[in-house]
């Protein structure tokens, strides 16, 4: 799973502060995570714009489907607002979502935009 930056400000890419947490959680589970630049290139910041420290804002690009139900799973034991902007690449077809409200409700949303769901014959 890789974290994509919220926005480029002067040549630094700018990262939600809940990043850095984010990634540890994800690790500890056992998945590969990284963000899409070193992170050495990168700010964390906790506010930006309208973007407030109680919005947790997550953007990823998923490659697989432990990545996308690692972030259900982490989502699950949250609560309150979340904004979840995920990038899924088969390498056929990207796809882009963006899902945003009560953490409970993202994670139904994303249940239901499974990409890696098969469809029923």
């Amino acid at each position: 799973m890789t974290f994509l930056p919220l926005a480029e400000d002067d040549g630094v890419l700018i990262y939600p502060e809940s990043t850095p947490a984010l990634m540890q959680e994800l690790l500890a589970a056992g998945l590969v995570v990284d963000t899409w630049h070193p992170t050495g290139e990168c700010d964390f910041v906790s506010s930006r714009g309208l973007v407030t420290d109680t919005l947790l804002q997550i953007m990823v690009g998923i490659a697989s489907s432990a990545g996308w139900y690692a972030l259900q799973s982490m989502l699950r034991r949250r609560t309150g607002q979340v904004s979840v902007r995920a990038t899924f690449d088969d390498g056929v077809q990207r796809r882009r979502v963006e899902v945003n409200g009560e953490a409970a409700a993202v994670v139904e949303a994303l249940e239901r935009l499974d990409p890696f769901r098969s469809e029923p014959s």
